[in-house]
């Protein structure tokens, strides 16, 4: 008998730590996000003149999805829908101000809910100071404390630079920065730069809990801000800038129209820039994750929140729902579970990516998440090609 209840109180042993060995095993989570960067600028996806090493090493170790649309090519909308996975109509947000209603459960607040940190750092859009499940929250408040902190760094003399940024009041070409010219700091004193230093910190810091964590920049959202050491990476008048068919002609923005050509080579050229500079905050965070030893064990998500035309039907705006505009990067990386250099051509919709990381994760998808999980299809078990 007492061999037989040692045996049972073995097998019993056995069984709890496996149940902790999995509970253990929950993945880190990583969202990446830029702020109007649309997928045909980016080498990973075709464009042979940008240059984003760090995005393009992130698809070459996981899976890019080339057909991922936004559910809405306004920053708010999106970003609040793709954070609860649930549709902007559903949850009441298509105006760029509206903020997101304290009811709404974000993926924060279901991984926080599962035993995770969670933290937000950057561009969240949340229209207020709720935290949304986010233990820690840093937007540009605490980037302005900080470098008020420790001060400025000079510029380089004579150098030009960007003015104060006034949409709709300036000239299209200045606020939209036709001249290429960098905002008026150096990479240590961009925000986005401070950010990703942020995370970095956040992904190396000792912990016993998993972690959520969402770095989010600002670029190359307009004016395409980018610091002085970057100025002059792009030549405008080797720009591509894109098409306009007669057809687009009777709904062309009038505050568009006088721009021309070399003007909107100049904006494609801030553009690219902009895209440089964000890739290489991307490679900051990127790079933590494996010096912290963390990067076999968590789940990266690097998308844009919507795309941007670039001259694309004479718009140089998002606001519309042409390709360009809702088509947007989206690479997922998870070593183990997603095929390195994979590719799908499934159709997918942001709102999948909440109940994607929720099964990543080993958590319930809530009934109330309107979008699909991607797991099948990034682990290959559902061929879309």
């Amino acid at each position: 008998m007492s061999r037989i209840f040692f045996s049972m109180l073995a097998v019993i042993v056995i069984l709890v730590c496996v149940e902790a060995g999995v509970a253990g095993k929950r993945p880190n989570v990583v969202w990446i996000i830029a702020d109007d960067h649309a997928a045909y600028v980016t080498g990973c996806y075709g464009n042979t003149i940008v240059r984003t090493p760090n995005i393009d090493g992130l698809a070459s170790q996981g899976m890019r999805f080339d057909r991922a649309y936004c559910n809405a090519p306004v920053c708010t909308a999106s970003r609040q829908s793709f954070l609860t996975g649930r549709y902007p109509r559903t949850i009441g947000v298509t105006q760029l101000r509206t903020p997101l209603p304290e009811s709404e459960v974000t993926l924060a607040d279901m991984l926080k809910a599962a035993g995770y940190d969670t933290a937000a750092i950057g561009k969240m859009h949340f229209n207020s100071l709720l935290k949304h499940g986010f233990d820690v929250r840093m937007e540009r408040r605490e980037f302005v404390q900080a470098l008020r902190k420790r001060g400025a760094q000079p510029l380089p003399p004579d150098v030009k630079t960007l003015p104060p940024w006034k949409p709709f009041r300036d000239p299209a070409e200045i606020w939209l920065n036709a001249m290429a010219y960098p905002y008026g700091a150096v990479d240590a004193d961009m925000w986005d730069t401070w950010w990703a230093h942020q995370a970095a910190d956040y992904i190396k810091k000792p912990r016993e809990k998993p972690f959520f964590l969402i770095a989010s920049f600002t670029t190359p959202h307009s004016p395409f801000r980018f610091p002085v050491e970057y100025a002059g990476k792009y030549d405008p008048k080797q720009m591509p800038v894109g098409k306009q068919g007669k057809e687009d002609a009777w709904q062309v923005p009038a505050i568009f129209r006088h721009l021309t050509h070399q003007q909107k080579q100049g904006i494609t050229a801030s553009y690219y820039t902009s895209t440089e500079f964000m890739d290489k905050n991307v490679g900051i965070v990127l790079d933590a994750l494996k010096q912290a030893g963390r990067d076999k064990d968590t789940v990266v998500c690097y998308f844009g929140d919507h795309g941007y035309f670039l001259g694309h039907h004479g718009r140089i705006e998002k606001h519309a729902s042409y390709e360009e505009a809702v088509r947007s990067p989206l690479i997922v990386r998870f070593p183990g579970h997603i095929k390195a250099s994979s590719h799908t051509s499934a159709l997918v919709e942001f709102v999948d990516i909440v109940p994607t990381m929720l099964e990543f994760a080993g958590v319930d998808i809530p009934k109330n998440v309107q979008g699909k999980s991607l797991v099948p299809v990034a682990t290959g078990k559902t061929n879309t090609h």
